[in-house]
C-alpha cells in the first residue's frame, strides 16, 4: 500500500509499565521525536506523552525516490550535531579524492533508506531515548515493554479526526487534567504555545493542509473536534500559554459531558491501539484486498464495525469490541 501516503496512530508502553516520564524525561523525548521527524521526511500530526508510554499520530508520505546529496545533508542536520556533520563530510571528501565514488553511493544510500521509514522513525526514537535514560539513570537493559503497536488510520476524513481527539484527550482521560489544554505534553498545548509543527499537524488534521487558516480560526475549528458545541465557554477560553492558575473547569472538558462521536473517546477503547485498521468500510475492503496474500485465514466479514456507529460509521479490520 505504499503508492500511496499512510497515517498511523503509534503506541509504545515502558517495560512493566514503570512510569519514567517526568518532564525532564518528556522533554527529551519531544526534542528526539522532531528531530527525527525532520529527518525522517514523515510528520507528526498529534501526540500525548503520558507518565509510562506514548502515542503518536504520524503521517508517512510516499518515497520521493532519489534524493540530491544536498538534500541528504540538510536533513541529517535534524539528526546530528555540525561536529558529527563535519566528520562525515571529511569522509565523504577523502573517499572522492581516492575515486571510491561506490562507496559514497552506499553511504547516501543507507541514509535515504533511512527515510520515509514509519518502523525506523519509532525505532530510532525509542532508542535514542533509551540511550539517553539508561545513561542518566545508570542503568541498562530493555526500556521498552515492546516493539510498537499501530494503527493505519483513513486519511483526509473522521476516522483521522477521531484518532487525533482520542490522542490529546489522554490525559483527560487519566484524570490528569479536564481540559487537555492543561496538559503540556501534547501536541494541542504545543501548537497553544505557537509551535510550528504542531500547527501545521493540526491543519492537516481540520482541512488537509491545503491552503493557509489564521491561527484562531484553526483553533476554534480543532477545538470542535473534541469539544463540539458543548464546551462551557468560547472557543477562544485557553488560547494562549496553557494557564494553571485558571480553574479549567470554566472553559474545557469535565468528566461526563457530552462529545462528538459519542462517549467513547472519554474511555479506554482498544479499537484505536489494536484495531489494525481504522476507517470505512471501502477502506478496510481496499487495505484487505491488498494485503490479503499477507493474512491468514479465510474472512467472512471483512470489517467490523465500532461499537455504537450509525449505518456507514467507521470500521476496525480488527473485532475489539469490549
Amino acid at each position: 500500500m505504499r503508492d500511496r501516503e499512510q497515517y498511523f496512530h503509534i503506541v509504545s508502553r515502558v517495560v512493566d509499565r514503570r512510569r519514567i516520564f517526568g518532564d525532564e524525561e518528556r522533554g527529551y523525548f519531544l526534542r528526539v521525536m522532531r528531530q527525527m521527524e525532520g529527518f525522517s521526511g514523515l510528520q507528526v500530526l498529534s501526540y500525548s506523552l503520558m507518565g509510562n508510554h506514548f502515542h503518536i499520530l504520524v503521517r508517512v508520505p510516499v518515497n520521493p525516490g532519489e534524493m540530491r546529496e544536498r538534500e541528504v545533508w540538510d536533513r541529517m542536520r535534524h539528526l546530528y550535531s555540525e561536529v558529527k556533520i563535519r566528520e562525515y563530510e571529511e569522509w565523504v571528501q577523502e573517499q572522492r579524492d581516492e575515486g571510491m565514488e561506490d562507496r559514497i553511493a552506499e553511504f547516501f544510500k543507507q541514509m535515504r533508506g533511512r527515510m520515509y521509514d514509519l518502523s525506523n522513525f519509532v525505532q530510532a526514537v525509542k532508542q535514542r531515548f533509551s540511550v539517553w535514560y539508561n545513561h542518566r539513570n545508570d542503568r541498562c537493559g530493555t526500556l521498552w515493554e515492546e516493539r510498537f503497536r499501530s494503527v493505519l488510520v483513513q486519511g483526509g476524513g473522521e476516522a483521522l479526526s477521531r484518532v487525533a481527539a482520542y490522542i490529546e484527550l489522554n490525559a483527560v482521560r487519566a484524570g490528569i487534567v479536564t481540559d487537555p489544554k492543561d496538559f503540556r505534553w501534547c501536541s494541542y498545548t504545543e501548537a497553544l504555545a505557537g509551535g510550528r509543527l504542531a500547527r501545521a499537524g493540526i491543519g492537516l488534521i481540520c482541512w488537509g493542509g491545503n491552503g493557509r487558516k489564521e491561527w484562531k480560526a484553526l483553533h476554534m475549528e480543532y477545538r470542535a473536534k473534541f469539544l463540539g458545541n458543548h464546551e462551557r465557554g468560547s472557543p477562544e477560553q485557553g488560547a494562549g500559554r496553557p494557564d494553571r492558575g485558571r480553574d479549567s473547569k470554566q472553559s474545557g472538558l469535565v468528566a461526563g459531558s457530552e462529545l462528538p462521536w459519542a462517549s467513547e473517546l472519554m474511555v479506554r477503547a482498544r479499537y484505536y491501539t489494536v484495531g489494525l485498521v481504522l476507517g470505512t468500510e471501502a477502506f478496510i475492503a481496499d487495505f484487505h484486498q491488498r494485503q490479503r496474500k499477507f493474512l491468514s485465514g479465510n474472512r467472512k466479514r471483512i470489517s467490523v464495525p465500532m461499537k455504537g456507529e450509525p449505518s456507514g460509521g467507521l470500521h476496525t479490520y480488527r473485532d475489539v469490541r469490549e
